[in-house]
This record gives C-alpha cells, sequence and structure tokens, in this order.
C-alpha cells in the first residue's frame, strides 16, 4: 500500500513538473517575444522615421493653428481593414500638403479619417466605429471615433479639434492633451510603444 501511495506520489510530481515546464515554456516564449518585438515605426530607416515626424508635425501644425479638424490613424502592428469602412485608397508618400489638402473644408475627403500605413497615406475619408465607453460630452465624432479605432488596435490616432485647434495623441485607452511645441515627441515616444 505504501508502495502505491509513493508511485502515485511520484506520478502527480511529474505531471505538475510537465505541466508547469509547458507553461513557464510558453510564458518565457511571449514575453522573450513581447521583449524584442519592434513597432513598425522602429522597424522604419532612420530617414523615413525623420521624414513622417516632419510632415505629421508640419500637417498638424497648420491644422491646429487654422482649426482645421482632423483624424489620422498610424497603424502598427495591427492591420485596420476589418475595423473601418469606406474610404479611397491613395497609397501615396507621406507630405504636409497632401494632407493639409484632404483635410481642407472644401475637400470631398475632408470627413473621416486618414490610415498611414508603411509610411504612406493609404486611405482617406474612412470610417470608424466610435468608442462604446462613455465619455465626456465636451468630445465629439471625431474623438470617438478615434477612441474606438484605439480600443480595437495598437494604432496611434491624431486627433486635430475643429473647434479649438487642440492636438490629442490617442493610443489604447489613453487620450493624451498635446501642445504643439512638444507634438513631435510626444508622437515619436507613442509610435514607439507597443
Amino acid at each position: 500500500m505504501l508502495t502505491a501511495v509513493i508511485v502515485l506520489c511520484c506520478l502527480i510530481l511529474v505531471l505538475a513538473i510537465v505541466i508547469l515546464s509547458v507553461n513557464l515554456g510558453s510564458y518565457l516564449n511571449n514575453l522573450i517575444k513581447f521583449k524584442f518585438k519592434k513597432s513598425k515605426y522602429d522597424k522604419l530607416g532612420k530617414s523615413s522615421q525623420i521624414r513622417l515626424i516632419n510632415q505629421l508635425r508640419e500637417s498638424v501644425e497648420y491644422l491646429s493653428k487654422n482649426n482645421i479638424g482632423a483624424l489620422i490613424t498610424i497603424e502598427n502592428s495591427d492591420n485596420i481593414d476589418n475595423l473601418r469602412t469606406d474610404g479611397v485608397i491613395l497609397n501615396a508618400n507621406i507630405s504636409s500638403a497632401l494632407l493639409i489638402s484632404i483635410f481642407n473644408k472644401n475637400s470631398p475627403l475632408h470627413d473621416g479619417a486618414v490610415v498611414i500605413r508603411d509610411n504612406k497615406i493609404y486611405y482617406a475619408a474612412t470610417f470608424y466605429k466610435i468608442t462604446r465607453k462613455s465619455v465626456e460630452n465636451n468630445y465629439g465624432s471625431r474623438h470617438r471615433a478615434a477612441m474606438g479605432i484605439s480600443e480595437q488596435c495598437d494604432a496611434t490616432t491624431i486627433v486635430v479639434s475643429e473647434e479649438n485647434g487642440s492636438v490629442k495623441i490617442i493610443k489604447g485607452t489613453g487620450i493624451f492633451n498635446v501642445k504643439i511645441e512638444e507634438f513631435q515627441e510626444q508622437l515619436i515616444k507613442y509610435l514607439k510603444e507597443q
């Protein structure tokens, strides 16, 4: 009887070790992948990073000073094709002049969002589902759409308010007020986050 109990305890111990080692291995593997996973921004060459940031800074500064509303989403690892509707595929090189002209109130593309994918203005006039969360009344549909897309993917979204020219960066569940003078550093910070 004692031998059977010892054998049973040994089997349970071996089984526990096997289960724990599989779970631990999986956990360590995921941790290593997360630690060494780079954002799309980090994978860009230095000159492409500089161009992206400069073009976005120039356009957001102009849009903000002129109270022109804008919604710009920069894809990271998650492809957002299934999270948006409508839109026009441009697949154009990033350019502040093009972004400014898209969001001009007289442009047929000014409603909706611009999606930047692989350092290109990929979509214009595309729409997202708005957030389902309860939000303050001072947030309009542009902000709610930015929150909606950011809740569902790892993209970084820039919102320029049409009412007061304020700039916000939305990432995950965070909404960050950004001063124009700090826009460049803040944008780089959020683009590098996973």
